[in-house]
């Protein structure tokens, strides 16, 4: 018998099997991504059990589950590609109460945010492993588990974004898109802080306690994330800001000044 087989047919390896178009997606995504399988069980399992998928990755159980990293970068690519051809406007009208130079750093904040969401997302994976392993030391997870921890969930943060997409270049630029993305960001939150308390699920710690941590992982990286691009945009344009606000305040002398001298005597 021969020692070695197609994987398609069954028939000896040194056989001439044509090449089809239906051939052409296994192909592809086997020879490029190895993706034919581990992918979307992955994802499947990190969306419905989070904490065992995990937990099985870091006990050595990875045949069948897709490289954290590989899964993270893939999908934040993706995400880019489409946030890049989409061009949302965030922001949508201006608030009349809002200083003009204060909302010119907003527009520039959101924008950049939008644009980069994804990508600051997989910069601020090693600060999430950070307060994952503080929050989450009763599981007995060290930093390198909590690197693994922090990029599996992330991505999956990114995969659901990329659902959301549609639907924000449907209302692109009107008031009800910031409605939409306070709706998602309350899912993301909702998600994420269970996903990061299923960690904890073999430990003593009850549901609210499990919950709290989780949440209290993702809140302090994204409040950094938050922090860092807000004062990274006002760095950058400082001068442009105060440039702005100066005039903002002599138009404003000089409006109140003719009321001033309008008003009878």
């Amino acid at each position: 018998m021969p020692d070695r087989y197609c994987g398609r047919c069954g028939q000896d390896a040194h056989h001439t099997h044509r090449l089809t178009m239906a051939d052409m997606p296994h192909d592809i995504l086997h020879s490029i991504w190895h993706v034919d399988k581990g992918i979307l069980y992955t994802l499947k399992t990190m969306i419905v059990r989070p904490g065992a998928t995990i937990r099985a990755y870091l006990a050595g159980k990875r045949v069948d589950h897709f490289r954290p990293l590989s899964l993270l970068f893939m999908i934040t690519g993706f995400y880019a590609l489409l946030s890049a051809l989409l061009h949302i406007d965030l922001m949508g009208a201006r608030d009349p109460s809002v200083p003009e130079a204060v909302w010119q750093m907003q527009v520039k904040s959101t924008t950049f945010f939008a644009k980069y969401m994804s990508w600051c997302y997989v910069a601020m994976v090693p600060v999430w492993a950070l307060f994952a392993r503080l929050f989450l030391k009763k599981g007995g997870y060290n930093y390198a588990e909590c690197l693994i921890i922090a990029a599996f969930i992330t991505a999956i943060s990114n995969f659901f974004a990329i659902f959301l997409l549609p639907i924000l270049y449907y209302y692109n630029g009107t008031p009800q898109i910031k409605t939409v993305t306070f709706i998602y960001a309350g899912f993301t939150f909702a998600y994420v802080s269970w996903a990061y308390s299923t960690l904890l699920k073999h430990t003593a710690i009850k549901l609210p306690g499990r919950l709290w941590r989780g949440f209290m992982t993702f809140f302090l990286g994204y409040l950094t994330c938050v922090l860092v691009i807000t004062l990274t945009t006002y760095a950058l344009n400082w001068s442009m800001f105060k440039a702005s606000m100066k005039a903002q305040m002599e138009q404003q002398a000089q409006a109140a000044k003719a009321a001033k001298a309008a008003k009878p005597m």
